[in-house]
């Protein structure tokens, strides 16, 4: 047998009946075979289930003893595969990347706590680890071998078991440091730490609510988002350093008595709708408030006993503030039926797009200036999630390079990020989001972009970022090169407008507007007025369920106010192919790896290699300067079949001329289409397969 093991039985031990022990026996087997249960739980249901991490790199209950030379380390994750038959112990010992103490039915800080945390410092350094994880399956620390202290990260404390990835950084990181403390992780660790989290506590609240009758899936995502907004209403006051004693907030709610709660989370949604600023959210407070406590007579939809669940569950998530991905994205993949995704695609963007076209729009803004002051503006914000990975990557830039002072906080709290959206709802959403990143929230409005009326339609902007509604629209494009209703592309020609000459833009385009011989004369104005720098092909799948229209990203800077000479540098054209989810509308993870760790099937996404280094995606490495100088490149599909194409190359400016319309389109380029012709003998044998099937 392969894998992770049970408790073994001893070899001097006969079975016996339980009847023939006396209490204290009969107590103690019951208590491990309890917390084997407890272990085997985790193991599938979290580190497997839900962290991915293979079950054959996890051991539990064997001995071990020739490593720690007392007693046996409750769980250990390796590199290595552990073969019972082989009996492989040294390998896998050598290559462990975490250990943990598992303690069931005990609290954090008790007596069995503060023991499993001496044999935790004993066995880890037995074990050559430079730390180790102390769990009770309901809250899981982090220890340093060395100092004993807790181990965070990116100041934040670790309440969670974490994916492989980020055993490896820690254990990287404490080697070259054995006192360190508090672990920074680049933007995209960051990112995936947070989410994973949050949509493991997103499938327990998914348990709870087979229990509850919502009328229809908003409702349910309302009431989610509007619960767990009320914890985060706490720690931004708490980080501001606002939070009033005297007054109710989240802790205060917590009461072993479930009437209590209720009460208590009644009277703190009260509390805010009539003294903070959180009000502008109150549609979704009362929500919870509702579906709670009931209204004009009526009984609340959830029990009393659920309300607690819930609330301990959104306790357990750890600090919410600052993680910095989309809210309600996650809640909405969670939660949301087919068709209600394909009506919110009208405004949503999935974050690992967001977020590494933020990256790659923001690469030069490395050192806060105080002398710079930018502005960053999406013209169809939908739920937030350029502005937020925009957000988290200026601050972890400024982060990195020692500058995030006070005044930079200022900045990116107050001064840098606009958010325009003709939907209510949606700004709702953005503000709420931007909230949970860390602020920004000031300068969003509710306005028609194409025909604004609020004071944002004044400003010049440095960086605009958008993915605006494609389709037939009634507002025409300002542009004197055609005369088109297309919404895109009026909202191509109102990117070229509030851009400052010299500002940057990334839109998110059909393929239409880069390949339709209509538009030739657009992209030729375009040519004029900007240099390109780069076209990104997207998936046929990217933002499938939501749509499967075929997407491009278009990055350009703004060179002129008027039509000139076509820009003189080439432009950097690349294909995705593989962007980490199965290129279906089903659209799951795909989570394929070298033997470095490196993703197979993912060209955007960072990653930490088996030495726990964070590496950056091949999009990014190689963004505006790798040029496979036509060759074919190899990669391995989701199925594991190989493919051989062309993926990216410097298109010259020379190569565009009227009789091609002027053609951006990735593939024309990369990919021409070479249809087959076949002869009169091979149709007529494709014929009799026809008429004799």
């Amino acid at each position: 047998m392969k894998g992770f093991l049970l408790p073994p039985k001893s070899k001097n031990m006969k079975p016996r009946n339980l009847n023939t022990l006396n209490d204290s026996n009969y107590n103690m087997v019951k208590k491990t075979r309890r917390e084997a249960l407890t272990v085997t739980r985790l193991i599938h249901d979290i580190l497997v289930g839900q962290l991915s991490i293979p079950l054959r790199q996890i051991v539990n209950d064997t001995t071990f003893s020739e490593y720690t030379d007392f007693k046996r380390p409750d769980l250990l994750i390796s590199e290595f595969e552990f073969d019972q038959e082989t009996n492989n112990q040294k390998q896998f010992v050598e290559n462990l990347v975490a250990y943990s103490e598992v303690k069931d039915n005990c609290s954090v800080g008790d007596t069995e706590w503060k023991d499993a945390i001496n044999q935790g410092e004993r066995k880890s350094k037995k074990l050559k680890l430079p730390y180790f994880i102390v769990t009770n399956c309901k809250t899981t620390i982090f220890y340093n071998s060395t100092t004993g202290k807790e181990i965070k990260l990116n100041n934040n404390p670790i309440r969670e078991f974490q994916t492989i990835d980020i055993f490896r950084l820690i254990k990287n990181r404490l080697d070259k440091d054995k006192f360190l403390d508090n672990i920074r992780t680049n933007v995209d660790s960051l990112s995936a730490i947070s989410e994973a989290i949050f949509n493991k506590k997103l499938w327990e609240l998914a348990t709870i609510y087979r229990n509850i009758n919502f009328k229809n899936n908003q409702e349910k995502i309302d009431f989610t988002i509007g619960f767990v907004s009320l914890k985060f209403f706490e720690e931004k006051e708490q980080i501001e350093t606002k939070k009033d004693r005297t007054k109710i907030y989240w802790t205060e709610c917590s009461d072993e008595n479930e009437s209590k709660i209720v009460a208590n989370l009644s009277e703190y949604i009260g509390r805010l709708e009539r003294e903070t600023n959180f009000t502008e959210f109150k549609d979704l407070m009362e929500t919870v408030k509702v579906n709670i406590s009931g209204e004009a007579g009526k009984n609340p939809l959830i029990d009393k006993v659920d309300v607690k669940q819930i609330y301990d569950v959104i306790t357990s998530m750890g600090p919410l503030h600052g993680t910095g991905f989309d809210l309600f994205g996650a809640v909405y993949e969670m939660f949301a039926s087919s068709k209600e995704k394909k009506d919110f695609g009208e405004y949503f963007t999935r974050r690992h797009y967001t977020h590494i076209f933020s990256k790659l729009l923001l690469k030069g803004e490395i050192v806060y200036n105080k002398d710079r002051r930018f502005k960053i503006l999406d013209l169809a914000c939908g739920t937030g999630g350029f502005l937020t990975e925009s957000f988290k990557v200026l601050k972890n830039n400024y982060e990195v390079s020692k500058t995030l002072d006070k005044d930079a906080i200022k900045f990116l709290s107050k001064e840098c990020f606009y958010g325009v959206d003709v939907r209510e709802e949606n700004i709702q959403r953005t503000k709420l989001n931007m909230f949970l990143v860390g602020d920004g929230h000031t300068n969003m409005f509710v306005d028609n972009t194409l025909r604004p009326k609020q004071k944002w339609k004044n400003e010049k902007y440095d960086y605009i970022i958008t993915n605006p509604p494609y389709g037939n629209g009634t507002i025409k494009a300002n542009t004197d090169a055609i005369s088109s209703n297309r919404t895109e592309i009026a909202f191509l020609c109102k990117v070229l407008d509030l851009l400052k000459i010299g500002g940057k833009a990334c839109i998110i385009l059909p393929d239409g507007v880069l390949e339709n011989p209509t538009f030739g004369v657009l992209r030729k104005w375009l040519l004029g007025r900007c240099e390109i720098n780069a076209i990104v092909s997207l998936p046929k799948f990217a933002f499938a369920p939501y749509t499967k229209e075929k997407t491009y990203a278009l990055f350009f800077t703004k060179r002129s106010e008027n039509e000139t000479k076509k820009q003189k540098n080439p432009i950097w054209i690349y294909i995705i192919d593989n962007d980490g989810l199965a290129n279906s509308d089903k659209r799951f993870p795909t989570k394929l790896r070298n033997n470095r760790n490196g993703w197979l099937h993912d060209e955007i996404s960072g990653w930490v290699n088996t030495k726990g280094e964070e590496k950056e995606g091949i999009l990014e490495g190689g963004w505006l300067g790798h040029d496979d100088d036509g060759k074919f490149v190899t990669w391995i599909t989701e199925k594991g079949e190989e493919v051989k194409m062309k993926k990216v190359m410097f298109l010259p400016i020379k190569n565009l001329f009227k009789e091609n319309y002027f053609n951006l389109l990735p593939e024309y380029w990369l990919r021409p289409y070479e249809p087959r012709y076949i002869t009169k003998k091979e149709l007529e044998e494709e014929l009799k397969k026809i008429i004799g099937s």
